[in-house]
């Protein structure tokens, strides 16, 4: 299977990275204090870095999201496409892997306290993010917005787009804007199901809907060539093995290697779609290689500090992209920029993605887990 590695695509992609730790370092104080806790240090570390991947994923691709040809560079290598799809893929493995890890430790689930958390979780920030959305396509639609194609849009949303809508406010598509926001639904529909799946773990046929669930597995990727369920699947797996399986430091280490080489190799490979069969096998076998030996380096508190913020650079990063090329582009031409312009803006872009992200953390995201955790 080819690969494709660049020194250029790897010095941006670690760039990248470097500035959001350094940014997330300098609002340290803010983030700590209002740092969430969780069993899983390792866990945290991967989702802080998962956030960034999807970050670096589009930060190549704006031009194109925004209609612009660019005369002096048109093309792009794999390994930024890769690190989206892999990005999306962990936070749909650690879904799996946190909830289910749940189930196992509570004897009895409070399932009306459970959707209440979530809703208080996901949704806030989810609505603050899409009236930004709004708000920005309304402005550079010149607020000529009343048309169906906007009430369709708008009743999507409020939806979480379980109902598909043409994603257009008046005339400004909003793919460039809030296009991470197709996973939610699957979020959404894992967490629906979770009951059912807490069921099936107490009956004395677990075993066997467990193997149902791989086959299903297996047949759903031999003939659909993007599958996302699977990957709650790989979650709920590595929470049961998590809970068996004492690693030595010697296999941990291990571990630890296989997981980076996995890595490495998932980054460059050329693929069509990044949700397929081969995608699934490499991402579930990294994931599991991280949960059972639990790397130190995952530890890190800089990578916790971008966890706490993960969700809003989630959300928020596309929008802030979205406004950072608009203001350029009325100092510099776009389609004739070079290279070196074109990842500076986007370089530029990172602190104010982290800071947004630190404040909508802390006063939206923090104050509707706060209601939660008083109300019980």
């Amino acid at each position: 299977m080819n690969t494709e590695y660049t020194l250029e695509s790897l010095a941006i992609s670690l760039s990248i990275v470097a500035i959001f730790l350094l940014f997330s370092t300098l609002f340290k104080e803010k983030i700590e204090k209002a740092e969430i806790k969780h069993d899983y240090k390792f866990i945290n570390g991967l989702r802080g870095l998962a956030a960034v991947f999807v970050f670096i994923n589009h930060a190549p691709f704006i031009l194109t999201s925004l209609g612009i040809t660019n005369s002096t560079f048109s093309t792009w290598g794999w390994i930024y496409v890769n690190l989206g799809s892999f990005g999306v893929q962990i936070f749909f493995c650690i879904t799996g892997f946190l909830f289910f890890d749940k189930v196992i430790k509570t004897p009895t689930m409070q399932w009306d306290n459970f959707f209440e958390g979530r809703v208080r979780r996901v949704a806030p920030l989810y609505y603050f993010s899409s009236l930004i959305v709004v708000l920005i396509a309304c402005f550079y639609s010149n607020f000529e917005i009343f048309d169906k194609n906007t009430l369709l849009t708008l009743a999507s949303m409020l939806t979480f787009n379980f109902l598909d809508g043409p994603s257009k406010i008046g005339e400004v598509a909003l793919t460039p804007l809030n296009s991470v926001t197709w996973t939610l639904v699957h979020e959404w529909r894992f967490y629906a199901v979770l009951p059912l799946i807490a069921l099936a773990y107490k009956s004395k046929y677990n075993k066997l809907i467990l193997a149902t669930a791989v086959v299903l597995t297996a047949i759903d990727l031999s003939v659909s060539a993007i599958v996302c369920w699977s990957y709650f699947l790989t979650g709920i797996v590595a929470a049961v093995l998590h809970k068996k399986i004492q690693c030595s430091k010697i296999n941990a280490g291990t571990l630890s290697i296989l997981a980076l080489g996995i890595f490495i190799y998932t980054c460059g490979i050329k693929v069509e779609q990044g949700y397929g069969a081969l995608r699934f096998v490499l991402t579930s076998c990294f994931f599991l290689c991280i949960t059972i030996g639990n790397p130190k380096l995952l530890h890190a508190q800089c990578l916790n500090r971008l966890s706490d913020i993960s969700y809003s650079i989630y959300l928020m990063h596309l929008p802030i992209l979205y406004l950072t090329f608009k203001t350029a582009s009325l100092f510099v031409d776009l389609s004739t920029i070079s290279k070196t312009t074109f990842w500076s803006i986007n370089m530029i872009a990172i602190p104010f993605v982290t800071a947004i992200s630190t404040l909508t953390f802390i006063h939206i995201e923090k104050r509707y887990m706060k209601r939660k955790t008083s109300a019980s």
